[in-house]
């Protein structure tokens, strides 16, 4: 046998087992065989999520061997981490998008031959493109929920202004009209809660949508397909670095020396300044609604779209996303994936949309908004919602939180803060195993 034939008798032979594996964890299920019971865990209420499964398994018996089992979201990743370790864990379980690059080894890709990339992107908002990698889809996207901005029409109104800003610049304008601050400059009513980290809710998902907005993506797939930092990059023509500019806007609400001082650490929580009526703009989850709604039955608020910056084509807010995995260590890989598929299709999304109040991930199902205002807002947010892959939401917290404070502590310029933010957010990359 020559060298070239027996070249050609490796090769054959790996792809076979290739392809063998490749048909043990995900071919059996095109079969027609019995689907087999599936254990989901998530950190949605059950009650919520087995309605929606008893819902969906009145026409679909792929939901009738489905558990679902609700998880402490405090103790969630532990809890998995420890069931995969020892063999005991789920075979799908609900990932979000700020934690999905620590699990990547513990997930098993879906291969565009189960799931094309077309039919991926067909299918789903832009955000649901954070799961995608050169060997598939690490997560199909479930539930996404958008940040927009609460706004206190009385407030407003008291002020003169009668719509919701639609730009950041807008805040210039409006934050003296609507703020009060005394000669020992506290804040009484504040136009917006945007400058600091600790009382500023949501505080690194509005920077991040600063930053994404300004054209800084923070963090991008490489030519191998790994997830690295891009952050605090200029690109070529621009005319100023975009995460600095971002840092010392949003900071510069929080500066006693500036007309757009509203803020300071002295202030209460942004969500209870608003839901209190002391707060004219608040920028919260899509999730909120009917908590801010029921906290205080007589406030006057509406919702609308985040700010944008003038002149921008494209507009973008910050959306978390949720996304059904298979685990590593699935039981039962083959009946994971058809029910993965059909937990994301269009009845079980419907439903999902309808029952906990958020918009549809998928672009093929629509629900009726025009009965709320709010609803309709968020649907137009989901739509350009993104993200970006978090390598440890811990660490980036802390720079996060750095940049903020250095900058308003005069510690450091907003350049300076950018890039030793920059130089962190990279080191936490290089340690990735």
């Amino acid at each position: 046998m020559s060298n070239f034939q027996l070249i050609l008798l490796v090769l054959f032979g790996f792809f076979l087992l290739l392809g063998v594996g490749v048909f043990a964890a995900f071919g059996g299920l095109l079969g027609g065989k019995s689907i087999g019971p599936v254990t989901v865990w998530g950190t949605i209420d059950s009650n919520e999520m087995n309605d929606i499964l008893a819902t969906l398994g009145q026409s679909d018996k792929t939901f009738a061997s489905v558990k679902y089992v609700e998880k402490n979201p405090s103790t969630y990743d532990n809890d998995l981490l420890n069931a995969m370790a020892s063999g005991t864990g789920p075979d799908l379980f609900l990932v979000a998008q700020d934690e999905v690059n620590e699990f990547t080894n513990k997930i098993t890709p879906i291969p565009y031959s189960a799931y094309s990339q077309a039919e991926f992107t067909n299918s789903f908002i832009d955000e649901g493109q954070l799961f995608l990698t050169p060997q598939g889809t690490l997560a199909l996207p479930f539930m996404v929920d958008p940040l927009v901005m609460y706004w206190n029409r009385d407030l407003f109104a008291s002020a003169g202004i009668a719509q919701a800003p639609q730009y950041w610049n807008d805040f210039i304008t409006i934050a003296p009209k609507l703020t009060s601050i005394d000669t020992n400059s506290n804040v009484g009513q504040s136009a917006v809660a945007l400058g600091t980290w600790k009382n500023v809710d949501h505080a690194k998902e509005i920077l991040s949508t600063l930053f994404m907005q300004a054209g800084d993506s923070i963090v991008a797939r490489d030519q191998s397909g790994n997830p690295a930092s891009v952050f605090g990059q200029t690109p070529a023509n621009a005319p100023a670095n975009p995460a600095e500019s971002a840092l010392r806007f949003y900071t510069e609400f929080a500066n006693p020396s500036k007309t757009t001082y509203s803020w300071n650490n002295g202030e209460p929580e942004s969500s209870n300044a608003f839901v209190n009526g002391t707060l004219g703009a608040y920028f919260g989850f899509a999730s909120e609604y009917a908590t801010i709604a029921q906290r205080n039955p007589n406030l006057s608020f509406a919702v609308a779209l985040m700010p944008q910056l003038q002149g921008n084509t494209t507009r973008v807010t910050f959306g978390e996303m949720t996304g059904v995995a298979i685990s590593r260590t699935a039981q039962n890989p083959q009946g994971a994936l058809v029910v993965a598929e059909h937990l994301t299709g269009q009845a079980a999304i419907s439903a999902l949309a309808t029952k906990v109040f958020l918009p549809p991930v998928r672009r093929d199902v629509s629900i009726d908004t025009s009965s709320n205002a709010a609803v309709a807002t968020f649907v137009q947010s989901s739509l350009i919602a993104k993200a970006w892959l978090d390598p440890s939401p811990t660490q980036t917290n802390t720079i996060f939180q750095t940049m903020i404070e250095e900058v308003l502590s005069g510690a450091n310029l907003p350049a300076g803060a950018v890039a030793e933010g920059a130089q962190a957010l990279a080191q936490v990359f290089a340690k990735q195993p």
